[in-house]
């Protein structure tokens, strides 16, 4: 039979010249020769195959190059090739208008497999139960495991593939396997160790397909060529490909030290020390880093990576975060440093992961300094030595996709990008393939719920199952998550976490360094930071108008103060009664346009950052919101927070007094408002002096601790008094502490906790089920949040009217790209405050004409037009609807200085 006669690809780039299809054959031959180019280079593939098979890396890598190229099998089938009837078959001897063409060729791919395993030519001394994992992973190579139906599939298989179909399948199996010569024979596999590689597979396979199915490096080409002799022009194809795709790993830097990483003259911190000087382990390892805010727990995690990589243990690094804005800052700050970690002669590659990365400006500025030129793409810089010093760089093939985003060099983005690997979402395989190689570095890991914790625990299951090495960081993390984390990553050592070394149930030092490995779990306390040792006195406030005093008294003395509130609405109030009292007062919290959250986020680093003068921060007042709390370097003079967990007021009191600056006077203090910790409250306690945030920090149990706590200490004693404070507040038998009026509060938020645990359980993809539909996750229709979210939000787009026209609100900053410009102009607000549009008959169709350029993407978002305008405010007006009745409208009052206020008429 001649097999070139059925064709794999039929889409060209030029429809007027050249072959029009590609062969199927080719196409499975393209693809397995970029999975061979790929576990050929310095990737760590090879090695990772090898060790969860047991086999030699030679022995890996072929059969890996055999699998991928049956990825496409199921395009043998007669109902796959008559979807394009000019190129159908003659061997079929029909017409392919009597095939019904509505087919999934991975799915068939599949069903094939367990009609005729045999056929497959597999190592026969392994059960076809072992192999189905795998051959599902590289069947499910558009992002998702095709379906399942063992039982059916004779049936099913004859009815889809025909005849000659199974004909043709088969001889392309035979010849298949004669040209790439699998191993004959394998060890007993581990059937949980090939469900781990059906995974990594999984994702080579998806990386393997887009780059093997580009024809700017697999062109089509005419049937004329035998196997035997494509094969070669295959493999020399994709050795070009992988080079220019960006996706092979940049070498290390033969040494780094912190004098490049901090400053010259910077003296490392006991931490860091200990980073670069700790004995790294043999295999992957989790190390947690537990340290003050401000302490440079960043610097010491990215020095562990480096070393880690110089190692040979990985080839990159991703620090994920909690939100968008710390993911930005972190890309700025990896964008002037990362270079240093890699050799000099190489063109390393840097991405931001998450949702609103078009927006920011250094990394489209990385996708376009690294699209220049097309040589750029293999890693060698033709610019001028000050050009790649200077320049953040992101190879464009990488950039296209966030979803490749883990396979640049070095990468920073929100925790939601890393979750997805282990969530049923499409293409986690690909993510989960790219952090396999990364350094997973998990910053702030005490900033997450319940259901976000159980996510990061089975990612670190996977992380320690495939290979990896993680490094997780906190300022104050209780002994029982940390204890869940180290847990979470032995098992997927396959360590009994019952007879691994333990961490002992005394509290821990703090400081404290800890390191997970498959022999044992050990903590490390390490020395605080030379000169950073305080007590901060605190002191309590028992109402708002005592919280405007204070704020007013420090501002007019001079000093930068930075008042943290609870909610949006509780932010604004604040604002609003010192604006009107004239004090310089700036807003910063999450209901601005985007494009106006991202300028006021680089002016409240300017003005109140580490390198603010004093005449930027002479009397200014900065108004926020829980957006402050993590990762911005931001520094305060004076603080008064809204009442809330002790870890996050620890958090919050690292922006007060965070760095030197000569001529300070006095002594930091931290003023807390809220309620006093009565000894008899009832459940009502927290809700009479915070009505709004009662239902942001809903376990009010936790917040009379945290109260009594830091009444009876009157101060936050770092680094040796932070300990005890959080034990104080989640210990194991700190809840025998609370008052019997708050119990009920304390059962509901335990209660919680645990449904969202089990929640997750049921969300997430588990290791021991494989890359296999009828593990059940993949069952739903509905995507699989990250994140539970109680008050869940819409997303709202300001439009101006404009001469009769509806144009974005941030038109302004981007003219020429309109997408843009409506992405800027984007809002998030809960969905019980605003859930439809309300749009007047009369601005009906300008409404349409504006949303015609909109993608299917944006149909859910609800268009707010702000048809009034007050100049002398800067202020713009508009309508909007919620509840179920339209009559329910909303007006909207927007000002780049407030940004969005809604009242119900």
């Amino acid at each position: 039979m001649n097999l070139l006669q059925f064709w794999g690809k039929a889409q060209p780039s030029n429809a007027e010249s050249g072959p029009q299809w590609h062969p199927l054959a080719y196409h499975s031959l393209d693809v397995a020769a970029v999975g061979g180019a790929l576990m050929s280079a310095a990737c760590g593939y090879e090695s990772c195959f090898a060790r969860l098979l047991q086999i030699s890396r030679q022995e890996a890598r072929s059969l890996v190059c055999y699998l991928l190229a049956l990825h496409d099998i199921g395009k043998f089938a007669k109902k796959f090739q008559a979807k394009v009837s000019g190129l159908y078959p003659d061997c079929f001897n029909g017409q392919p208008a009597n095939v019904v063409t509505g087919y999934d060729h991975g799915a068939g791919g599949l069903r094939l497999f367990n009609a005729d395993t045999a056929a497959f030519r597999l190592p026969e001394n392994t059960s076809a139960s072992n192999w189905r994992p795998l051959i599902s992973a590289v069947a499910g190579h558009h992002g998702a495991p095709p379906d399942f139906d063992l039982g059916e599939e004779f049936v099913l298989v004859r009815r889809d593939f025909g005849a000659e179909g199974i004909r043709a399948a088969r001889e392309f199996l035979h010849k298949l396997h004669a040209l790439l010569v699998p191993p004959a024979e394998l060890p007993m596999l581990n059937a949980l160790r090939v469900k781990l590689a059906s995974h990594i597979l999984a994702g080579l396979a998806v990386l393997a397909d887009w780059i093997g199915s580009n024809e700017k490096w697999f062109p089509y080409q005419d049937p004329k060529h035998e196997l035997d002799s494509y094969w070669p022009l295959a493999k020399g194809r994709a050795r070009r490909a992988v080079m220019d795709a960006g996706v092979l790993p940049s070498p290390a830097a033969t040494a780094v030290g912190y004098s490049e990483l901090i400053a010259y003259n910077a003296t490392p911190s006991p931490m860091q020390v200990w980073s670069r000087d700790v004995r790294l382990p043999d295999g992957p390892g989790l190390f947690i880093i537990e340290d003050e805010t401000g302490s440079g727990k960043t610097e010491a995690a990215i020095m562990l990576a480096y070393r880690l990589m110089a190692a040979g243990s990985a080839d990159g690094l991703y620090v994920a975060l909690p939100t968008m804005a710390t993911a930005n800052a972190m890309f700025d700050r990896l964008a002037d440093a990362y270079r240093l970690l890699f050799a000099k002669d190489t063109t390393p590659s840097i991405a931001l992961a998450h949702g609103a990365r078009d927006m920011h400006d250094r990394f489209r500025a990385a996708m376009a300094w690294r699209n220049k030129g097309e040589d750029s793409y293999s890693g060698m810089s033709t610019g001028n030595a000050s050009d790649v010093t200077a320049s953040a760089a992101c190879a464009q093939w990488i950039a296209d996709d966030r979803r490749r985003a883990f396979l640049a060099d070095a990468g920073a983005g929100t925790i939601d990008q890393a979750l997805l690997s282990v969530l049923p979402s499409r293409h986690q395989s690909l993510r989960l393939l790219g952090l396999t190689r990364r350094v997973l570095i998990l910053d702030e890991v005490h900033a997450y719920d319940a259901y976000m914790h159980r996510e990061m625990e089975r990612l670190l299951e996977f992380q320690a199952g495939l290979g990896g090495s993680a490094i997780l960081l906190s300022a104050t993390l209780p002994q029982s998550a940390r204890r869940r984390l180290t847990d979470a990553f032995a098992k997927g050592l396959g360590v009994d976490t019952d007879t691994h070394t333990a961490i002992g149930e005394t509290i821990q030092p703090y400081p404290l360094a800890t390191i997970c490995t498959a022999s044992a779990v050990s903590c490390t306390g390490v020395s605080g930071q030379t000169g950073r040792a305080r007590t901060l006195p605190v002191r309590f406030i028992s109402s708002f108008e005592s919280a405007l005093e204070e704020v007013e008294v420090a501002s007019r003395s001079g000093k930068a103060v930075l008042y943290i509130r609870n909610t949006v609405d509780d932010a604004l109030e604040a604002y609003e009664a010192l604006a009107v009292r004239n004090h310089e007062v700036t807003l910063f919290h999450a209901r601005f346009a985007l494009i106006d959250r991202l300028n006021r986020e680089r002016q409240i680093i300017d003005a109140f950052g580490k390198h603010s003068t004093t005449d930027q921060r002479r009397g200014r007042v900065l108004i926020a919101t829980q957006v402050v709390e993590q990762s911005l370097d931001l520094d305060f003079d004076a603080l008064v927070t809204d009442l809330a967990p002790i870890d996050l007021l620890i958090q919050r009191a690292g922006r007060l007094w965070r760095h030197h600056r000569p001529g300070r006077e006095g002594r930091p203090e931290l003023l807390v408002m809220g309620p006093e910790p009565a000894d008899a409250p009832d459940e009502d306690w927290f809700r009479r002096v915070f009505p709004r945030s009662q239902y942001v920090y809903r376990d009010h149990a936790r917040l009379w601790l945290t109260a009594r706590t830091l009444k009876k200490t009157k101060a936050i004693v770092s680094p040796e008094g932070l300990r005890p404070l959080i034990e104080a507040v989640y210990g194991e038998s700190a809840s025998d502490s609370v008052p019997s009026g708050l119990t009920d509060r304390l059962w509901e938020a335990e209660g919680r906790e645990g449904a969202d645990r089990s929640i997750a359980n049921t969300n997430l993809l588990k290791v021991s089920s494989g890359y296999l539909r009828d593990a059940g996750a993949w069952d739903s229709d509905i995507r699989t949040p990250t994140r539970l979210d109680d008050d869940p939000h819409v997303t709202l787009r300001l439009g101006l009217l404009t001469k009769g026209q509806v144009q974005p609100y941030a038109l302004s900053a981007a003219p020429d790209q309109l997408w843009r410009a409506w992405r800027l102009s984007e809002i998030s607000v809960p969905e019980r405050k605003i859930n439809r549009e309300f749009i007047s008959d009369d601005l009906k169709a300008a409404v349409n004409a504006a949303k015609s350029s909109w993608t299917r993407f944006d149909a859910e978002k609800i268009l707010v037009v702000l048809d009034e305008t007050d100049a002398s405010t800067h202020s713009h007006f508009g309508w909007a609807a919620s509840g179920r009745q339209s009559k329910e409208k909303v007006r909207l009052g927007y000002t780049p200085h407030a940004g969005l206020g809604y009242a119900r008429t």
